[in-house]
């Protein structure tokens, strides 16, 4: 057995070198004794203070909550834009059926038939009879010029 002196060393040692030599017990009473005084604390209407370590995780955790957040409006923008951008992607496709739509009515307008027959039924043109016919060789250009002779003749 070791003296009590020599005990009393023993333990002292100890303790500067941070080994907790209380038992198990003591620490599981402390933990209950730290719960009482907080129950006790929050049935009298107090506010608990944090500690360091706790203030500093609920920062974390408020923080990471209103990155959450901005994500989620982000991503919701996002959708918009693409849904948006869909829109008018389809409304360009419409447009541009449309535009050739219209290209190939233009170019089935252009034509001699189709303008011959728009002059026979809107206009009520007739062809032209033999008499009303002026056939022009290169020796009997008019000293005037064609275009002239045409006024001429049309208005008199």
């Amino acid at each position: 057995m070791i003296a009590a002196e020599q005990w009393y060393e023993y333990q002292k040692q100890y303790q500067q070198y941070g080994l907790d030599m209380r038992p198990e017990e003591e620490r599981i009473s402390q933990r209950e004794r730290r719960k009482k005084e907080r129950e006790a604390a929050l049935a009298r209407g107090m506010v608990l203070r944090l500690s360091g370590d706790h203030k500093v995780m609920f920062a974390l955790i408020i923080a990471i909550a209103i990155v959450l957040m901005m994500v989620v409006v982000m991503v919701s923008y996002a959708a918009k834009v693409t849904y948006d951008i869909n829109t008018i992607k389809a409304e360009n496709d419409v447009i541009i059926g449309e535009i050739e739509d219209l290209d190939v009515q233009m170019l089935s307008s252009n034509t001699v038939i189709y303008i011959e027959s728009q002059a026979k039924e809107k206009l009520g043109m007739k062809n032209p009879d033999n008499k009303h016919c002026v056939y022009l060789s290169t020796s009997e250009t008019p000293e005037e010029g064609f275009a002239d002779m045409l006024k001429a003749k049309a208005y008199n």
